[in-house]
């Protein structure tokens, strides 16, 4: 699980450190990068006139990377949730995501399509789309931002509702494609019981992103 914190209005977003969680996959130690295959055949070993079978040679055996060639990587397409907790006495809670942009550890945009710009967060056991995006073969890392940036609204125990200003700083965090892989998505989990703050000065109430992300 990835914990996340905007204290001010006007903060940066925070890369989120990494820890494991109770639905996110476990984080064995240091990320051991990506496997690059083992060619065969190209340079057989030096030796007598009969050195026997080579990896990659006339009879190699069953040798990763041999056979038919490790084939083409594909794409592999994600989804990006959003789903809110601490929502108790909440009927209604409408909170707004204006875009959401993926990059490569190398900042290589990465394909991504907003699936809408208002979330229902209100709904008990629902995480709603945000996002669906693809990442390359041979990336193993993206750092998602989530822009909310807009007005949204909220209703508590049937009341009317209320102004909800998301114009706050973005929310950023890493994902390792493995870990995304698992169930083919990540969630952008908002605790709302910490992320809203009531304006002395005006009738709206402020959302500064307070949470986790979980897989």
């Amino acid at each position: 699980m990835k914990k996340f914190l905007l204290s001010t209005l006007g903060a940066s977003a925070l890369v989120l450190a990494a820890c494991s969680g109770e639905d996110s996959v476990p984080f064995p130690g240091d990320d051991p990068g990506v496997e690059t295959p083992v060619p065969g055949g190209e340079d057989p070993a030096p030796g007598g006139q009969d050195p026997g079978p080579v990896p990659g040679g006339e009879n190699p055996g069953p040798v990763p990377g041999g056979g038919d060639g490790p084939g083409t990587p594909s794409t592999q397409s994600f989804e990006l949730r959003v789903r809110g907790e601490g929502l108790t006495d909440y009927t209604s809670l409408k909170v707004p995501v204006s875009d959401v942009l993926i990059t490569t550890a190398e900042g290589k945009p990465v394909p991504v399509q907003v699936m809408s710009n208002m979330l229902e967060l209100a709904t008990p056991g629902h995480s709603p789309l945000a996002a669906r995006f693809t990442v390359p073969p041979g990336v193993d890392k993206v750092k998602i931002t989530v822009h909310f940036n807009a007005l949204g609204d909220f209703a508590r125990n049937g009341a009317q509702a209320s102004e909800l200003d998301a114009r706050v700083a973005p929310v950023t965090f890493e994902a390792r494609v493995r870990d995304l892989s698992v169930r083919g998505r990540a969630v952008l989990v908002l605790d709302m019981a910490r992320s809203m703050v009531a304006l002395q000065k005006s009738n709206s109430t402020l959302m500064l992103p307070n949470g986790s992300v979980k897989y």
